[in-house]
């Protein structure tokens, strides 16, 4: 068995990594009550200024 193959064989044969835990961050807004699953955008805010009354 050449160097590659056992290469390959290894890659194969290893389980792939755990997807990566939440940061203290993220744990702290989803007890804060944030929500990453739904994300609430803003408004969308008018390109132009109104006039102020006087």
């Amino acid at each position: 068995m050449g160097r590659k193959a056992k290469l390959k064989k290894n890659r194969s044969v290893t389980p792939p990594p755990p997807p990566p835990s939440n940061t203290q961050f993220v744990e702290q807004l989803q007890q804060q009550g944030y929500s990453f699953n739904q994300i609430q955008h803003c408004p969308e805010l008018p390109d132009s200024k109104p006039e102020p009354e006087l």
